[in-house]
């Protein structure tokens, strides 16, 4: 009885040097191309979540002084008050007369509010502070300078994000 021996000459499998160049070459185009195509979106985004923080919080505004016989958050009767203040007033509870809480539940006599479910951050710069700009500022542009997330002139209940630049249609962050 013979036994054959089958002896194969078997070959590694494998991709050729050249072969795995022209993939690393082709998938670096492609990142070159779909790369800018994100960071687009990704500023749209950016720019869609202000516009949209802006648009709550002015409505909130709106609602606070009709619930307040006219009153603008950021008085507390005639008497201005602080960024932590405001802030209070518009996340917490509050009387009348503006006297702001930290509370969440109304209860006499902070039976207002709380107008918003949590502060929103500047996406820009992800801090959710609010610097109340002077009585005679009036030029937003100037008042930005990125150091808290929201700008506030409580004189006139304007308020307007605090970040610098333009966005991706060359509008200043100012004007929104």
């Amino acid at each position: 009885m013979q036994i054959f021996s089958d002896k194969r000459i078997t070959m590694k499998k494998g991709f050729t040097l050249v072969e795995l160049i022209i993939v690393v070459t082709i998938l670096g185009i492609l990142a070159a191309i779909v790369l800018p195509e994100f960071q687009g979106h990704a500023a749209e985004s950016r720019e869609s979540a202000v516009k949209t923080s802006l648009h709550a919080v002015r409505s909130q505004i709106e609602l606070y002084k009709i619930q307040h016989n006219g009153l603008h958050p950021g008085y507390v009767g005639a008497s201005g008050v602080t960024s932590g203040m405001f802030i209070n007033q518009l996340a917490g509870t509050s009387r009348i007369d503006g006297f702001p809480s930290s509370s969440r539940t109304p209860s006499d006599p902070f039976l207002y509010g709380p107008y918003l479910m949590e502060w929103p951050a500047n996406p820009y710069n992800n801090l959710s502070t609010v610097t109340i700009v002077p009585e005679a500022t009036t030029d937003f542009a100037v008042a930005a300078d990125d150091s808290t997330g929201w700008l506030y002139h409580k004189e006139t209940a304007t308020f307007k994000v605090n970040t610098t630049g333009t966005d991706s249609q060359g509008i200043s962050y100012a004007d929104y």
